[in-house]
């Protein structure tokens, strides 16, 4: 591992919010190191078709995480669950300095979406910066203090899974007793 960059700086950031229940304050903080993440993954894309792609790759873990269940291609009234997160909350963040109207996150774990509502579990904000943390992409990112994240009923280091994506991606397809979860 190498020494912090932007995206662990950012990512240690989100989850001082994240304990807050600060959930504009952690996006503040995510959707950056998310950008970071996917132009390491994608450098000539720009920014909006950058950022949605790696949320359309990343859909199914970030879906698991968030509500239990593998759910992907959300789409309603011509709009994805990732035209969503880019539009009604990075770029509004991005533009605005604050989530759009349309876009709220809840504790009660409610997927209610419709083209002037998208009221998603917080566990979506937890499934991006998961995403995040595990692309290969930032395998040699690390962040300075000893910070744990619990998946499943199994605790993690953060430190430990930075770059992962295969083994987090295994121990949802074994937790969900799908050994071919994410082979699609």
């Amino acid at each position: 591992m190498t020494k912090a960059t932007g995206v662990s700086r950012r990512i240690q950031q989100c989850v001082v919010h994240l304990q807050n229940k600060d959930w504009e304050g952690a996006l503040v903080n995510l959707f950056p190191a998310l950008d970071q993440t996917a132009k390491r993954r994608r450098p000539k894309d720009g920014v909006g078709s950058r950022i949605r792609a790696f949320l359309e790759d990343e859909e199914g873990l970030i879906s698991c995480i968030a509500m239990g269940n593998y759910i992907a291609k959300i789409e309603v009234d011509d709009v994805s669950i990732t035209d969503a997160l880019y539009k009604f909350g990075r770029t509004s963040i991005a533009h605005e300095g604050e989530l759009d109207h349309r876009l709220n996150f809840n504790e009660e774990g409610r997927l209610v979406i419709g083209q002037d509502r998208w009221d998603l579990p917080v566990g979506y904000i937890f499934g991006m910066f998961i995403a995040v943390i595990v692309a290969h992409e930032n395998r040699d990112e690390l962040i300075g203090t000893e910070l744990t994240a619990t998946l499943f009923d199994q605790r993690v280091r953060i430190n430990d899974i930075w770059g992962k994506r295969e083994s987090v991606r295994q121990l949802i397809a074994t937790k969900f007793h799908r050994p071919y979860l994410f082979n699609h």
